[in-house]
């Protein structure tokens, strides 16, 4: 059961600007939280999550922790592009920020509309049984990804059919890379989370100096 009354399952999923899933860990109970099912990814070297390389991040929503190589969003502040729309004018330093990490992250929001926009069965699973359903879903991103490295152009037809920002990625595995992992997950240190905080804050000072000059 999922926090609003009905059984799904929650998928971690990884994409790049291109719209292609680069990880994904299929299986998960919808109620699990998105950071439990980020450290068992981490912690398990079987999975072989794909880790950011140094001086690179992950674009994470506030559902995950800040630390080494995923920069969340600053909290208490507004985020989501549709609350921009309604008044545009920037309060603080850290919207700007927020703004444009929530530019960048939509691009995960929209990997995941096109697939269910795509393949219908993803909004609606029959009663399969889960090593089934977990088939299904593993299949449609599969083709998902081949589709859009064949350079197919087809999301205008499909935006002209659905409204793909209404999809929001009710769930969240799936790797390209058959090499083995080297990382081994340990506990973020007080130093690491500073550090990534440290460089959030000059990218946010960056970003401001950028808007207002």
């Amino acid at each position: 059961m999922n926090r609003k009354g009905y059984t799904s399952t929650n998928i971690l999923a990884v994409c790049d600007f291109n719209m292609c899933f680069t990880f994904a860990l299929i299986g998960w109970e919808g109620s699990a939280h998105d950071t439990r099912i980020l450290v068992e990814a981490l912690r398990n070297s079987s999975l072989k999550f794909p880790h950011a390389p140094e001086g690179k991040y992950y674009v994470v929503d506030s559902g995950y922790p800040t630390m080494k190589g995923f920069m969340g969003p600053y909290k208490s502040v507004r985020y989501h592009i549709p609350q921009f729309r309604m008044s545009r004018a920037f309060r603080s330093e850290n919207e700007v920020f927020n703004y444009h990490h929530s530019s960048l992250r939509s691009v995960i929001e929209r990997t995941f509309g096109v697939c269910k926009a795509r393949w219908r069965i993803l909004q609606n699973m029959p009663s399969y049984s889960p090593k089934v359903q977990f088939k299904i879903i593993w299949s449609c991103f599969a083709i998902h990804n081949y589709i859009r490295r064949m350079g197919s152009n087809d999301l205008e037809d499909l935006e002209n059919l659905e409204d793909i920002n209404k999809f929001q990625e009710g769930e969240r595995g799936f790797e390209d890379d058959d090499g083995e992992s080297s990382f081994v997950y340990s506990q973020p240190t007080h130093e690491d989370t500073q550090q990534i905080i440290i460089i959030r804050n000059t990218i946010r000072d960056q970003l401001s100096n950028g808007s207002t000059s």
